[in-house]
């Protein structure tokens, strides 16, 4: 499957540090270049070094939320074809509104299968 994909930088943002560490690997493994990040402000300082393609991000984070780091990214330009998918727990009516509103690309609720996130990832 790797084989047939574009490899993409993909930043895997999570206070769970197990979930991001494996998401991450998972993403590695299917060729893609995966760094997993855990939390918000981490996120956005590694944002401008690594560049990410595509990024799934977390909502409920401590501090800096993920609502919070996709509008910080939203107003950069040098972010504006970046994909933001959240990656949540948060599936509800009121919260998918208020991702889309900020700029989020797509919202996948957990816990999400790999299947899923590998598509979503991927999509061009």
């Amino acid at each position: 499957m790797a084989s047939q994909l574009l490899p993409l930088r993909v930043m895997v943002v999570d206070d769970n540090r197990d979930a991001a560490d494996m998401i991450a690997e998972f993403l590695h493994m299917c060729g893609h270049d995966a760094l997993p990040v855990y939390g918000g402000a981490e996120a956005i300082k590694a944002a401008d070094a690594f560049r990410p393609d595509v990024m799934l991000l977390d909502l409920g984070m401590p501090e800096i939320t993920g609502f919070d780091v996709a509008s910080t990214l939203r107003r950069a330009r040098r972010f504006r074809h970046t994909r933001i998918i959240a990656l949540t727990a948060w599936g509800d009516a009121r919260t998918r509104e208020r991702t889309q509103v900020i700029g989020f690309d797509h919202h996948l609720v957990k816990p999400a299968s790999l299947d899923d996130i590998l598509s979503v990832v991927s999509a061009r």
